[in-house]
């Protein structure tokens, strides 16, 4: 299986809410014992849910923590959808009505400044995804988002 240019990371919200779920686990501890097995509880939810609350992505090769959006596309467009993500096409002339069977992910820097794109295929998963990971304008990203709505 191939290594993944993109990894799951902490957004600060995530750290957010997995810090409240203990604080509230910890603000219970001092009560009677009934509160207390609740409390760790409460606190052994927020420690298994650490590792795994993760809402934000890493791309290598970019700085910064990326959201991610997937939008389902026919795998029978896979070379439309590869011209268009590479820029050789400005248009993608796929309906949103078509059968699935692919994704295109689009990571979203937080603050707006990058966008990128990939192509995923169902078929490809135990291989692992060989299509990369490419910056998209601004431009392409609104057909796509036009696309998703049109659902």
């Amino acid at each position: 299986m191939k290594k993944s240019p993109v990894k799951k990371a902490f957004l600060a919200t995530d750290i957010l809410v997995i810090a409240a779920v203990l604080a509230a686990g910890c603000v219970l501890l001092p009560f009677g014992p009934g509160w207390r097995e609740f409390g760790y509880i409460i606190i052994a939810c927020g420690l298994v849910m650490a590792p795994i609350y993760l809402h934000g992505y890493t791309v290598e090769g970019h700085s910064g923590i990326f959201r991610l959006e997937e939008i389902p596309v026919s795998r029978d467009s896979k070379e439309m959808v590869l011209a268009f993500l590479n820029g050789e096409t400005d248009e993608l002339p796929i309906s949103s009505s078509e059968p699935g069977g692919a994704l295109i992910s689009l990571y979203t820097h937080k603050n707006g400044e990058e966008i990128l794109a990939q192509y995923f295929d169902y078929t490809d998963m135990m291989a692992g995804n060989d299509t990369p990971v490419v910056a998209i304008t601004v431009a392409q990203y609104d057909q796509l988002k036009e696309l998703c709505s049109k659902k």
